[in-house]
């Protein structure tokens, strides 16, 4: 059987209703399953930030500053819809703001602001991790 342009048009709107209702394309809100990864890669890139800022590492360390700020923006839009968590929703901004404001330091050569901002993040991770992550 042949298939004509608009059966694969068809076919094509077809597949993209399913992975919308499927929560394939992006709309969909986050679960705690996203959450739990997201947290997991915030402690990854925590360490290494730290890590790139003392070896002088600038590109790496301001990469890993741009990851984190990017999933602590996840994390604040997880807290606003959850609902559950305002202080969470008030300390995923703060941890963006420090984040953010890494490689603007790395650029100044301001190698201790760099990593007090760092050692803050980390510090709020620890702070907030009891009190929030979904899976112990």
């Amino acid at each position: 059987m042949r298939s004509t342009p608009r059966a694969r048009a068809t076919l094509a709107a077809v597949a993209l209703v399913t992975l919308a209702a499927a929560g394939l394309t992006g709309a969909r809100a986050a679960s705690v399953l996203d959450f739990d990864v997201w947290m997991r890669a915030i402690d990854k890139h925590s360490v290494e930030v730290q890590k790139n800022i003392d070896a002088r590492k600038t590109e790496a360390a301001a990469a890993d500053a741009r990851e984190l700020a990017r999933l602590y923006g996840l994390m604040e839009t997880y807290f606003v819809d959850d609902g559950h968590a305002p202080d969470a929703v008030t300390l995923s901004p703060s941890g963006k703001a420090l984040a953010t404001g890494i490689p603007a330091a790395l650029a100044a050569q301001d190698f201790d602001g760099a990593a007090s901002s760092a050692l803050a993040i980390a510090h709020a991770c620890n702070d907030c991790h009891d009190n929030h992550k979904p899976f112990q």
